[in-house]
């Protein structure tokens, strides 16, 4: 097994140091009606057979993993709230959104995608507000997506969209942005549009299926060390057969706190589109009213007629 940094194992560790020195028991005073780990996983539909598997092998005592389960299912509830939201924006404006969005520039797509990190920390703090145990877990798994390139692992999302998305997320010079392949190429345009419209889909994050599946858990037992020569073919969806790795995984985390970032990005996004909207309405508005003001110049009686015109007649 691989002790690398920001493997899934290190994950494991850090938060288990890491809620112990901040003095995590099980008399924190965490209230869940009598709900265990295993109940709260099942209401967690993304999750998937083997990843429910290892996380019985934890090392974290159960109260800890109680908390952590606790957090995940409220993280998911509170998120979905804001699925119809997304999806009224696509079905009334989507189509004059992706048509604006192709004829701006690319400057200004650029700005769209500026996160600072420290916005992530007040809205799983404050608004949130998750327990400790799931702090630490997120804190970790956020560095986690920043070195996700140096970890090894694959295919975290579901979908085309969200994995060329997951591959351009990057931190720069203290914020989260993308690729500039993300705003600047065909493929990236469509990935965004793909994105924009997972926000308001029937699920929060689309399963994902068998073959990438598959390609991920290899990656995953290749980074962590684990020789899968002797694997079949089978992805272990169904409980019998393992994924090769016997570290719990957090690519659920991952992809939630991925979903966070591109929200805001598209929330920076619809913000300009409206704002653009409402100042080509105004201007049509403008042009209308110019339009149907009088343009003739000729007096339209005789008593409007100068003096020296009357002088002539």
């Amino acid at each position: 097994m691989s002790w690398g940094r920001f493997l899934d194992t290190w994950v494991v560790d850090r938060v288990m140091f890491e809620f112990v020195n901040q003095g995590g028991c099980s008399c924190c005073g965490f209230q869940h009606g009598g709900m265990d780990m295993s109940d709260f996983m099942a209401l967690c539909s993304d999750v998937e057979t083997d990843d429910g598997r290892t996380e019985k092998k934890s090392p974290w005592p159960q109260f800890m993993q109680d908390e952590v389960w606790a957090d995940r299912l409220k993280f998911r509830r509170v998120m979905k709230k804001d699925i119809p939201k997304y999806r009224k924006m696509s079905e009334d404006h989507g189509s004059d959104f992706v048509q604006w969005w192709i004829e701006l520039d690319e400057k200004t797509r650029k700005s769209c995608f500026m996160m600072p990190k420290g916005e992530l920390s007040v809205l799983f703090n404050n608004f949130f507000e998750f327990k400790t145990a799931y702090q630490v877990v997120l804190c970790s798994v956020l560095e986690q997506v920043e070195k996700f390139d140096v970890t090894g692992y694959k295919a975290d999302g579901a979908t085309d969209c969200e994995i060329f998305y997951e591959e351009s997320l990057k931190v720069y010079r203290g914020a989260w942005t993308v690729d500039e392949d993300f705003y600047t190429t065909e493929e990236g345009l469509d990935s965004f549009f793909g994105m924009f419209l997972q926000l308001g889909g029937d699920h929060l994050v689309p399963k994902r299926p068998k073959e990438i599946r598959q390609v991920a858990a290899k990656a995953k037992a290749k980074a962590e060390g684990i020789d899968d020569d002797e694997e079949d073919d089978d992805d272990g969806e169904n409980g019998n057969q393992s994924n090769g790795s016997e570290s719990q995984s957090f690519r659920g985390d991952r992809r939630l706190v991925r979903l966070v970032i591109f929200r805001y990005f598209a929330d920076q996004a619809w913000k300009k589109f409206e704002r653009a909207m409402k100042d080509r309405s105004e201007v049509g508005e403008s042009e209308a009213s110019v339009s149907k003001a009088p343009t003739s110049t000729e007096p339209t009686n005789k008593a409007d007629v100068p003096d020296t015109v009357k002088t002539v007649e």
